[in-house]
């Protein structure tokens, strides 16, 4: 008996040492398994990130382009605001200088006036001077004025 018993509790120990040893195996191959999704997780979630990270990275340098396009507009914009004002007062002086053309236009014109006037008015005098005058001698030639001796 002692033989059979010694072969029974061999077997039981035999057996639970190949189901503990298939039971360790299964566990291995389970965590192997789980492992290796984590990995492919990991490793899709690093390629995402990657891919975040560039698209970020070519936003960052729009950005960075639009701000240096923007200096170059205010650049733009302070000078136009400049050559505006230098505009201006070339304008206020130009008005002024207009202003000032008129008035002596104004003074030239009225001057012209007045001597056309004169002179018009010199001449309708020397039209009745002449009407009151007699009529020159059929002998002498028009335009000179009788001799007195």
């Amino acid at each position: 008996m002692d033989l059979t018993r010694r072969l029974t509790v061999h077997r039981a120990l035999s057996l639970t040492l190949g189901f503990l040893a298939l039971a360790g195996w299964g566990t291995f191959a389970y965590s192997a398994g789980s492992s290796e999704n984590a990995q492919r997780r990991l490793r899709q979630e690093l390629a995402q990130l990657k891919d975040r990270q560039d698209q970020l990275l070519d936003e960052r340098k729009q950005v960075e382009e639009t701000v240096a396009g923007l200096a170059e507009l205010r650049a733009q914009l302070v000078s136009a605001h400049v050559e505006l004002r230098s505009l201006t007062e070339a304008r206020e002086q130009a008005k002024g200088q207009v202003a000032a053309a008129q008035r002596e236009l104004a003074g030239v014109t009225k001057a012209l006036t007045e001597k056309r006037a004169q002179k018009s008015a010199a001449g309708r005098v020397q039209v009745v001077e002449r009407s009151n005058r007699p009529a020159p001698a059929s002998g002498q030639p028009k335009g000179r004025p009788e001799s007195k001796t």
